[in-house]
């Protein structure tokens, strides 16, 4: 019988931290070899198909009377149409699914019902903690407090500006796709640090040099 681990997080910046080198412990600890763990970057609210790390452990990997062992239930999936879905995957291959934050139980009807009903109220929470933190914003908003994300302009933004704008003659909006900045900050940046004056965005004529 071969265990499988499978290891998620989901930001680059989780990459580099603590929470991946943690679950990979912890599964290590569990019984799964370090070559059969399979990390992924992504979030849990992607459906699973978009995830092809995950995608090649259960189609190409994952065997008939394989352990598939996660840390978490939302490392797999946070919705639970898409858990219960796998799930069906898993109980018709008869590949046996372990999470180490769930009882568990020798009877596989069990587990599977118990990995659903915390599935569900994984999604429940989520959503809940998802709303309560559009009511802060938005009552942040209403005081003034909340300005959203903060684009922070460099010397690499000014250049790209510059560039674009002089170089390549692009209008504001086709800067703001390419370098994926705001359409503000892209004023900003022109009015504020390239000596563009006005929303015609013309840059003053500089005075004749002494004859």
């Amino acid at each position: 019988m071969t265990k499988y681990g499978y290891a998620r997080v989901s930001s680059k910046s989780q990459e580099n931290n603590s929470s991946l080198e943690g679950q990979k412990q912890q599964l290590i600890e569990n019984g799964i070899l370090e070559k059969n763990i399979l990390v992924e970057v992504g979030s849990a609210a992607n459906e699973i198909k978009n995830r092809p790390i995950f995608q090649t452990l259960i189609n190409q990997k994952l065997q008939e009377g394989n352990v598939l062992m996660v840390t978490k239930i939302d490392r797999c999936s946070r919705n639970t149409l898409e858990f219960l879905k796998l799930q069906d995957i898993l109980f018709k291959r008869k590949i046996e699914f372990i999470s180490l934050d769930l009882p568990h139980s020798d009877d596989p009807g069990i587990n599977r019902l118990i990995a659903t009903t915390l599935s569900s109220i994984a999604e429940f929470e989520h959503n809940r903690r998802k709303k309560r933190q559009a009511a802060g914003i938005r009552a942040a908003q209403k005081e003034g407090k909340y300005q959203g994300r903060k684009t922070i302009i460099d010397k690499t933004l000014i250049q790209k500006v510059e560039y674009l704008k002089e170089q390549k003659n692009l209008s504001v909006t086709d800067i703001s796709k390419l370098t994926g900045v705001s359409t503000p900050t892209i004023y900003k940046v022109l009015k504020e640090h390239l000596g563009y004056v006005s929303n015609r965005l013309v840059k003053p004529e500089e005075p004749n040099a002494a004859k």
